[in-house]
């Protein structure tokens, strides 16, 4: 490591990461028991209100705030709220205090967009705004937690993201934007952005087109078939998914990175599935091993139709806790080719 960032006296660091394959190796020891919890729906939660209860939840994590501070009789206290959803589409703010910001946060602010599963233990019940849930300073939080329960509540959502996506809309105005939303230009956003505040998401729509400015980057990666999300095992390797906890076969996935432009300006953006391959004009397959020197004019020539479709675009933005621009690229949620253009 950087002498500068290192912690503590350790020359190196090993980083974990979701494509980092970790197998468990068995040995003649006992099996260890998982902790049992006292799982309690979101929308039985009324009974436990100002009570000394202290509850365990297990809820999805749709929105949060950015950290803010807030005076209580012991001095100022760092806070965050995060919004939780369940099975019971009741939808409820768990407020984290002091450590749990600091220790929590970035965590699940990474994977927010992801809609994370939140897993709390000893949770107060306040009648704070209705009803609302806080941290304890025993409590303990577990982001995405192997449990049979998170696999149940993760396939609920994939098979309702659609209406979770309407509840976020509805409750905080980042719903996606449909065809009667009003078409601003490219130069519009780049300016919305400077102004949008920390972990706020947006979407616009514009008119434009795609141009490819890397010729040489890869075009696919390797996912579970289950959630898309990336993993370090071969492509049609069996395998269980560290994010989705399902058995899952290692597959390729489309993702490229280009620019959308008008008459104003142009941004970067990342499209990535079978969006991307109808932008492209091929499928991830075909360009899995076209990325040397010699396939240059195949991905000349795809760049060079690219820019004869003009299309109707959704651009999709998720601000940090910095305020800035995750990635520093928009994604794109959908596309519609503009009648009389090359298809």
């Amino acid at each position: 490591m950087d002498p500068r960032h290192q912690r503590g006296p350790y020359q190196f660091q090993w980083t974990i990461n979701s494509k980092t394959i970790v197998e468990e190796i068995e040995e003649d020891e006992p099996t260890l028991r998982p902790p049992e919890y006292n799982l309690v729906p979101l929308n039985e939660l009324g009974v436990h209100i100002d009570t000394d209860a202290e509850i365990d939840i297990l809820a999805l994590a749709i929105h949060m705030n950015p950290p803010n501070e807030m005076n209580t009789n012991h001095g100022k206290s760092l806070i965050q709220e995060i919004y939780l959803i369940d099975p019971g589409l009741k939808l409820l703010r768990l407020t984290m205090w002091n450590r749990f910001v600091h220790d929590e946060y970035r965590e699940i602010s990474d994977l927010i967009l992801a809609k994370p599963i939140i897993l709390g233990t000893r949770i107060k019940v306040s009648s704070y705004n209705g009803l609302s849930l806080s941290s304890r300073p025993t409590s303990v939080f577990i982001v995405e937690p192997l449990l049979s329960s998170s696999v149940a509540l993760r396939t609920w959502a994939a098979q309702n993201d659609k209406l979770l996506e309407e509840i976020i809309g509805n409750s905080f105005g980042s719903a996606s934007s449909s065809s009667t939303d009003p078409i601003i230009k490219v130069s519009e956003i780049v300016e919305k952005l400077i102004s949008a505040p920390a972990m706020a998401r947006s979407t616009y729509l514009v008119r434009g087109k795609f141009r490819m400015v890397d010729f040489h980057q890869s075009f696919h990666y390797v996912s579970c078939e289950n959630c898309n999300k990336a993993t370090g095992y071969d492509l049609g390797e069996k395998f269980i998914c560290y994010s989705c906890k399902n058995a899952a076969i290692a597959r390729v996935r489309c993702r490229v990175y280009l620019d959308v432009y008008d008459d104003t300006t142009s941004t970067p953006v990342v499209i990535f599935g079978s969006l991307a391959e109808e932008i492209l004009g091929c499928t991830a397959v075909d360009l899995i091993d076209r990325t040397d020197e010699e396939h240059l004019p195949y991905i000349e020539n795809i760049a060079n139709n690219i820019e004869n479709n003009e299309w109707i675009i959704v651009l999709g933005a998720q601000m940090n806790e910095s305020g800035r621009l995750r990635q520093n690229k928009l994604t794109v949620l959908s596309v519609n080719n503009v009648p009389g253009t090359a298809k």
